[in-house]
């Protein structure tokens, strides 16, 4: 495992030919930041962190001796999955919740926030997309996240869903692997990887590699008993898949 002080790197040598990303995985502020102005309380809501994600994504890691990239620090304090263009980078209020410590910041607090947490996580996933295209497999690269069970009222009634951009082999072939087992599963649900796709894109479908961002309801995984449940489900169909045709090859799409 190697860390630094936004990242986590499991298994960095790992002999699976998965990448996992947890891009919210963590619910931490940094304590120069004074907690962005929230209580604790409401940084363990899920606009904190996604519920579930992180350990999820350390037991497949550890389930196929596959490589995994955390991100250390909150999404509130910068969202990693997101274009630095984009106004939700840094938000000023998440569903519903006003963020204190990210109104009216300066252009010099902005970059330093970009300097601190956002480019040194990405740096870390290059880093290991590098590392494992030296080999001859294509690795599957898998962003790992969570949502909730009801958003602005409405009730989300998919326990999983996949999310993809312009590549849909991988996130197809895990669909179709958990609906043939009995599991409500969304296709670019419950958000469209055309529009949330940010690291997805950057290191998998830039260098042609089978991406795909899986979801998992938050009340499917916000237990040690259902976390289990479901890592045992998702490492199922990841090995189901791992021998098919479509996704040895690195595509142009």
């Amino acid at each position: 495992m190697t860390n630094n002080d936004t990242t986590e790197l499991l298994n960095p040598a790992g002999s699976y030919p998965l990448l996992l990303i947890c891009d919210h995985a963590s619910r931490h502020v940094p304590p120069d930041l004074g907690n962005l102005g929230l209580s604790d309380g409401e940084l363990d809501r899920h606009i904190g962190w996604d519920i579930g994600a992180a350990a999820l994504t350390r037991l497949l890691s550890a389930h196929f001796d596959a490589p995994a990239v955390l991100a250390r620090t909150s999404r509130l304090v910068i969202d990693v999955n997101r274009e630095l263009t984009s106004d939700s980078l840094i938000p000023a209020n998440s569903d519903g919740t006003d963020i204190p410590g990210n109104r009216d910041l300066s252009l010099a607090a902005r970059r330093d926030r970009i300097d601190r947490f956002y480019h040194p996580f990405h740096a870390v996933v290059e880093a290991q997309i590098k590392a494992m295209t030296l080999t001859k497999a294509v690795p599957l690269v898998i962003g790992v996240h969570s949502f909730t069970p009801v958003m602005n009222g409405i009730r989300r009634p998919w326990v999983a869903g996949l999310l993809w951009n312009r590549d849909p082999r991988l996130a197809q072939a895990m669909i179709r692997g958990l609906r043939k087992r009995g599991h409500m599963t969304g296709d670019n649900e419950p958000y469209s990887g055309q529009h949330l796709f940010y690291t997805m894109d950057r290191h998998g479908s830039a260098h042609g590699l089978p991406q795909a961002t899986l979801e998992i309801r938050q009340d499917q995984i916000s237990t040690d008993d259902g976390i289990a449940h479901w890592a045992a489900i998702i490492a199922e169909v990841i090995s189901e898949i791992a021998g098919d045709p479509a996704l040895g090859h690195r595509s142009h799409y």
